[in-house]
């Protein structure tokens, strides 16, 4: 009989949904030399400002002479991500690119190597700052390291950068298409693949319907 109640009661463990990724800090790109096409930058001039989600376009790098100084810049070719995935689509197309100097581009890269695993956490424990004026920095040198926080707690989830994992520990990135919906007694969260959703941007394409994907609400992050 006690065998038959602890069947009875036993449920899935869902813990690993919920363990929220690792933190994100950008490293200087001079110093990753196992970049790809496809690989995510983050350029800006320091003391001045930053632009996220650009794409390496091209493997090699270049000594690009620069007008704005003179000088002559080891130099990444980088474009916007919706340059990079439309040309990706149609190889007939011409990416537009540019030469940008690797000392002012940055990579993010996860704190915790991949295979280690990470503690779960109360969301209150992911973001470190209390208060949004812990958040002001000295000065602007570099991009902030970002820090994982539920998606329930951040607002708007349309065009939001939104993360998950599977059974397996790994994790995948994805952009919300809708905010919080209520599904068959669950509250979930549509969202596609960051591809998917910058050919989304110019045009319909029916396949790729299917790869709209209804993720549950307290599986996703986001980073701030």
């Amino acid at each position: 009989m006690a065998m038959m109640d602890a069947e009875f009661f036993a449920f899935e463990d869902i813990a690993w949904q919920t363990v929220p990724p690792p933190a994100r800090h950008p490293v200087p790109a001079a110093y990753v030399r196992d970049l790809e096409v496809g690989d995510e930058l983050t350029i800006g001039i320091p003391g001045r400002y930053f632009i996220d989600g650009q794409v390496l376009l091209r493997p090699e790098r270049e000594v690009v002479e620069f007008s704005g100084d003179g000088a002559l810049h080891e130099s990444l070719a980088v474009c916007a991500p919706i340059h990079y995935w439309t040309w990706r689509a149609s190889l007939s197309r011409n990416p537009v690119m540019q030469w940008w100097p690797v000392d002012y581009a940055w990579v993010y890269r996860d704190a915790v190597p991949p295979g280690e695993t990470m503690t779960p956490c109360r969301a209150g424990d992911v973001v470190e700052q209390s208060s949004w004026l812990d958040r002001v920095r000295f000065d602007a040198s570099q991009p902030p390291a970002l820090h994982p926080v539920p998606a329930r707690e951040v607002g708007a989830l349309t065009g939001r950068r939104l993360r998950s994992r599977n059974a397996a520990g790994e994790w995948f990135w994805f952009v919300g298409v809708s905010e919080s919906v209520a599904v068959d007694g669950d509250i979930r969260v549509h969202a596609v693949p960051s591809s998917h959703w910058w050919l989304h941007q110019v045009g319909y394409y029916p396949e790729l319907q299917p790869q709209v994907r209804s993720i549950a609400l307290h599986r996703l992050f986001t980073y701030l």
